[in-house]
């Protein structure tokens, strides 16, 4: 029997999201005769050893060094022996008639040279990179003085967008996305896979002109949408990726429009500083005002305060602090403040509240310790250090209150109702998912693929996203990992570990350091006892990085690394298993208070 469509996946250290992606094709495979060729560009994730073991059905080649997009595939298209070859990005997912659908109409219609379909991001909005045109000089030119944007429906304006044709509507187009491109093997043969001249970027651009040139139509098909995570492996807002991809486009002027090759090269130029200023107008938008904003107004409050205590308290019968109290004390204390908070993720666009007190008791526990170990003369007042973090507190709420004031979220990242909910698993069912969605606002919506078509799934985060565009988050839960997108904008894996993570990985150090200051305020305490020895003999080892407070039962090679630990977070008298269980979920689920707790909970 002869092989309906070989798919074809190039990997690169994403081993969660091929596994759902495996899973996905797995089940759009039923009823075709379909091979999947898996090409693993030398990841680091242990990504070909998950695959072999979990889909043995695969053939993966396993690269020894990083071969690229398009030669990573063209390697495998030598090897497909399909009527239909699929290019298909690792964090994808792909619903159960995608398949079968996208055949179905390039069998009926044998002018179709290639196939993209509707995408949709990790929050259920239409990803426009779907259909594109072809991005001649003058289409690049609308692009990037904002008329594509003014008129995104226009058919010359917006045409960088295929603007003409609406998302929901199939039709012919001239380029397609390489993260779900489905190629007549015929006609790969004809024209060839993709330039190897293009690294990571432009390829599927450059392969779409080619099947125009060769004569054949390129199609936009709507009504069986994928989920695309946008990036997964290759971030898209970074100045690498705008200067690579817009790179990438000047080797596609070169090679297809010489006679314009130099104007087109000037628009690429101008592009990417235009990208680039954009790109940090709003990144300085998102980070550094807010940032500085608190400094300033906690810096104010802070001194209106010290006014206050000053004539109030300290001298009601005259005089003044010294005149480096407000020239030095007061905007070092705003920096230290202000830079500990945005350190142990405050600041962050997701930020709970939680995570913002955390941050706080851990900022202010820090510098009302360190306060002890000032000079005589610079010991202004404790109770002064205590207002003034509780000054630039309420400079940070009302900064963050002023900022997103025309949010959804208000002060905090949460959800109305419930903080979480489950579909499927005998908590909400999907045919009145809208419903109550709509009226109890979850933070988060875990789906259960294995209750659960993919279709299914994917049609109600489109459903919910038109109902609420900021709303939810979505998550698809498995075994060993859930995966998600916090925003439109930005995917990332929340079934990574909690201590693997940046951010966390920060909150535990800062947690360290302020443990380390408090136990040296309170030697005195401390030395009655033989685990406050032990703590007070440990404290020049961690403030210095060498060790951490609170640490693993069993270290092991399946847990991110930790320095060596003072204390255990659970007790030692575990069995192995349980105890590298115990790890896990304690790599899995770290805060602040779990390791509090540990220390807490031994005897002094």
């Amino acid at each position: 029997m002869s092989m309906d469509l070989s798919v074809i996946v190039v990997n690169y250290n994403v081993k969660a999201y091929i596994d759902q992606c495996l899973r996905s094709v797995q089940r759009a495979s039923q009823g075709l005769q379909v091979e999947v060729i898996v090409v693993d560009n030398a990841s680091s994730d242990g990504s070909v050893a998950h695959i072999e073991k979990h889909f043995p059905w695969v053939t993966c080649i396993a690269s020894p060094k990083n071969l690229g997009f398009g030669r990573a595939n063209n390697l495998a298209a030598a090897q497909a022996k399909g009527e239909f070859v699929l290019y298909l990005n690792p964090d994808t997912v792909v619903s159960e008639e995608n398949f079968r659908r996208a055949i179905e109409v390039m069998r009926a219609q044998p002018e179709i040279g290639s196939m993209g379909c509707r995408m949709i991001d990790g929050s259920g909005h239409f990803l426009p990179e779907s259909k594109r045109g072809l991005p001649t000089p003058a289409v690049a030119l609308y692009r990037i003085v904002g008329l594509a944007k003014l008129f995104p429906k226009h058919p010359r304006f917006g045409a960088y967008y295929a603007g003409h044709l609406a998302p929901e509507e199939s039709g012919y187009v001239d380029v397609h996305c390489g993260a779900w491109m489905l190629m007549r093997g015929a006609v790969l043969q004809e024209i060839g896979g993709f330039d190897e001249t293009f690294f990571m970027y432009g390829e599927d651009i450059d392969l779409s002109y080619r099947v125009l040139l060769a004569g054949y139509r390129n199609y936009y098909l709507a009504d069986r949408p994928i989920l695309h995570y946008k990036g997964e492996s290759t971030k898209h807002q970074s100045w690498h990726y705008i200067k690579t991809f817009h790179e990438a486009m000047a080797i596609f002027a070169t090679k297809h429009f010489q006679g314009q090759a130099l104007a087109y090269r000037a628009l690429i130029s101008l592009g990417i500083y235009a990208k680039g200023l954009a790109t940090l107008t709003r990144s300085w938008g998102r980070t550094v005002l807010p940032f500085l904003l608190t400094l300033f107004i906690g810096y104010v409050l802070s001194d209106g305060v010290s006014t206050y205590w000053e004539r109030n308290h300290r001298y009601v019968e005259g005089g003044a602090y010294p005149e480096r109290f407000r020239l030095v004390f007061l905007p070092l204390f705003a920096v230290f403040w202000t830079v500990s908070m945005a350190f142990l993720g405050a600041f962050s666009k997701f930020a709970s509240l939680r995570r913002v007190v955390t941050a706080f008791l851990i900022t202010s526990g820090v510098m009302l310790a360190s306060y002890a170990f000032l000079p005589m003369d610079w010991r202004f007042s404790r109770a002064l250090v205590a207002l003034f973090s509780l000054g630039h507190l309420v400079g940070f709420f009302a900064v963050r209150a002023s900022l997103n004031a025309r949010g959804r979220s208000g002060l905090f990242y949460r959800g109305y109702g419930q903080a979480e909910a489950h579909v499927g698993s005998g908590k909400w069912p999907m045919d009145s998912l809208g419903l109550r969605v709509l009226h109890l606002r979850p933070k988060t919506l875990f789906f259960h693929p294995e209750e659960h078509s993919f279709q299914g799934m994917i049609d109600a985060m489109i459903s919910i996203a038109a109902l609420l565009p900021d709303g939810v988050r979505f998550r698809m839960t498995y075994p060993s990992w859930t995966l998600g997108s916090d925003t439109h904008a930005s995917a990332s894996d929340s079934g990574k570990l909690a201590l693997s993570q940046s951010l966390v990985r920060r909150q535990k150090r800062a947690l360290d350091v302020g443990i380390g200051l408090l136990a040296l305020f309170g030697v005195a305490l401390l030395l009655w006892t033989k685990r406050g020895r032990r703590m007070l003999s440990h404290v020049p080892a961690v403030l210095s990085g060498r060790k951490t407070w609170v640490g693993y039962l069993v270290p092991g090679p399946h847990l991110p690394p930790l320095r060596p630990s003072v204390f255990q977070h659970g007790p030692g008298t575990f069995t192995v298993d349980i105890a590298h269980d115990a790890d896990l979920r304690y790599a899995e689920n770290w805060r602040p208070e779990l390791d509090v707790y540990a220390l807490l909970s031994g005897s002094f």
